[in-house]
């Protein structure tokens, strides 16, 4: 008898994790990654009086953070422009297909839900209170607006998470979409599932070590009930 490696992996799990753009939504579909990058870039020209060519070579808007780590003024102004980017980008964000279906799933089950984010925690509890979820999530950690260097694939925002629910790390199971959520959660000593919503993704999800790799998030609700 072989045994599914997905329900094999939830069996023990007392809280499921999830990442928050991708798994639970597709946060700029509406207001384009690449678009809010370009203006963050465009913001860091103002201030500085010139372009910052450490954020010339990064395209997405956490890499643009982490990129002005080292200039703390610089990053502080970049975080609060991207925060309220985010809290307009999650008005328009769409629903994963099986998100919903998932949380309730955790929830019927007697699992605790968390959202562990590398966006602002703001935008992620504003997004469930206007799809009608936040009730269903009992805890959101997302990125330290002082640190950037504290995203994932970091561990830090999961074993944030954790230490919240109460609960030890094999105790837990962390769902992401990007390579960068798998590290974080295997550095963390979660056990991970990789969610691969492009071409592509199962290979790379794979190749940093997720333990089950999907290709719909209603394969999660299924295996949870």
């Amino acid at each position: 008898m072989t045994t599914d490696p997905l329900k094999e992996i939830l069996s023990n799990a007392e809280a499921v994790l999830f990442d928050f753009d991708g798994p639970i939504c597709s946060v700029f579909d509406g207001y384009p990654a690449q678009q809010i990058a370009d203006e963050l870039r465009e913001l860091a020209h103002k201030i500085r009086g010139k372009s910052v060519s450490a954020l010339d070579r990064v395209s997405s808007p956490h890499e643009l953070l982490l990129a002005a780590a080292s200039d703390p003024e610089l990053a502080q102004r970049l975080e609060a422009a991207l925060q309220e980017a985010e809290l307009a980008a999650v008005r328009t964000a769409l629903p994963t297909p099986g998100a919903a279906e998932s949380i309730a799933a955790c929830n019927a089950s007697g699992r605790v839900v968390a959202i562990v984010s590398n966006n602002y925690g703001q935008a992620v509890t504003d997004y469930l209170a206007r799809i009608g979820l936040a009730e269903q999530v009992a805890y959101i950690v997302g990125r330290n607006a002082t640190d950037p260097t504290l995203m994932k694939p970091s561990p830090h925002l999961i074993e944030k998470a954790i230490q919240a629910l109460n609960l030890e790390s094999s105790d837990c199971v962390f769902v992401g979409d990007q390579t960068t959520d798998i590290e974080a959660g295997r550095a963390a000593g979660v056990p991970t599932i990789g969610y691969a919503n492009k071409p592509g993704k199962v290979d790379a999800l794979q190749s940093v070590g997720a333990d089950v790799v999907l290709t719909g998030m209603l394969e999660l609700a299924e295996a949870i009930h």
